[in-house]
């Protein structure tokens, strides 16, 4: 299982987060995705390896207007 983090610019209500998070979950080889109550713009996705997932995540927050950065791989 491989993880990254990504960063989140924008600031989204609670309601936003948990359908961002049900978005991400719906893209292939995604396992899991938790964001941290003590950083509300950090998103860590968790998924199966896979070497263009990282790029498909990114491409679908940009898709929702968003301005995602990876933080960590």
């Amino acid at each position: 299982m491989n993880s990254i983090t990504v960063y989140i610019n924008e600031s989204l209500s609670s309601r936003e987060m948990v359908k961002l998070k049900h978005d991400i979950k719906a893209i292939p080889h995604v396992i899991d995705v938790e964001n941290p109550r003590h950083n509300e713009h950090d998103i860590t996705i968790d998924y199966e390896p896979h070497t263009s997932l990282p790029s498909m995540v990114l491409d679908a927050l940009r898709s929702r207007g968003l301005h995602p950065d990876i933080t960590s791989a």
